[in-house]
């Protein structure tokens, strides 16, 4: 006897996420001298962190930075910058980054600790080109909890790198109804506009799964899903609807030093609920809490949160 279309499209899901591989690392970096930064940093972060790695590597900075491919290709990491607003950060005291590696390039982590290293100890982060050191590293495992990887000077080698049915695995009861916490902007852009309100769900989903897919199609080791199944993915998130609406939209710009001139990084921020059967859609989900959707992710942009009630 066959398996049904939902079974069917849960094997398929369970096959090709366990192919998907990525790594979250948290940075913890101890101001030496004063450090000014803007509210949000996530500029700051990635344009220090390119700099960085042009410094020490431009092999490495044109691998991370600018991936070879057609339709310029999403970059192969994401970069959270410290979301606290504090903007200025005397000696002693400590900030978070996170940077997150996908496929192929979770095997650069070395080269990436080399260059947040040199930012801290001889470029100069933030707007006063201030110094810190990395106190430590922590890697995070497949259930979200992170574990110490390096402290000390001292590295403590470890199999850290995950994939993406191992992320799903640790899934609680599916709800009906999940909360969407979005902790940095979400920049979607629906007919050609950015979408200045909450986005319903199967357009969450349809732009979370062609970045997914896109991430798979250039830096793993095979495609995430067939046309067929995320078709069923989409009719599946075509039922779920929005019950609480918390979202509004912010205004954030910020000046390119390459370009020359101020940007409009704007987006949405806040709480959206949405239910329905979400069933085969939360692995998905559960993954892009990692991978973060819509434009600027490089930037620490779209990172969102899931709140199961």
């Amino acid at each position: 006897m066959g398996v049904g279309p939902a079974a069917a499209v849960k094997i398929a899901a369970s096959e090709s996420l366990s192919a998907f591989h990525l790594a979250k690392y948290r940075f913890t970096l101890c101001a030496t001298t004063e450090i000014i930064l803007p509210v949000y940093k996530g500029s700051a972060t990635h344009g220090g962190f390119g700099h960085a790695l042009q410094h020490i590597s431009p092999a490495f900075f044109k691998m991370l930075y600018q991936p070879p491919g057609k339709d310029s290709p999403p970059k192969p990491f994401v970069l959270t910058p410290p979301l606290a607003s504090k903007t200025d950060y005397q000696p002693g005291e400590q900030f978070e980054i996170e940077l997150v590696l996908i496929g192929n390039a979770t095997q650069h982590l070395p080269v990436c600790f080399a260059a947040l290293d040199a930012l801290g100890q001889q470029l100069g982060f933030g707007t006063n080109k201030g110094r810190y050191q990395i106190e430590r590293v922590d890697f995070c495992d497949a259930s979200g909890d992170y574990q110490p990887l390096f402290q000390g000077g001292i590295w403590q080698f470890g199999h850290n790198v995950v994939n993406g049915q191992q992320i799903a695995d640790p899934l609680p009861p599916v709800k009906e109804r999940v909360t969407i916490q979005l902790q940095t902007r979400l920049r979607l852009k629906h007919n050609d506009h950015l979408l200045k309100q909450s986005p319903d769900f199967r357009l969450l989903l349809d732009r979370l799964l062609g970045r997914l897919c896109t991430l798979a199609n250039f830096y793993q080791p095979q495609p995430l899903l067939l046309r067929e199944t995320r078709n069923e993915l989409l009719a599946a998130a075509e039922v779920v609807c929005i019950v609480d609406d918390q979202v509004v939209w912010e205004e954030w710009c910020r000046f390119s030093g390459r370009q020359k001139e101020w940007m409009k990084f704007g987006g949405l921020i806040g709480e959206v609920t949405y239910e329905g059967d979400l069933s085969l859609l939360m692995p998905y989900l559960k993954l892009g809490e990692w991978v973060h959707v819509g434009g600027k992710t490089s930037f620490g942009l779209g990172k969102y949160k899931i709140i199961a009630e």
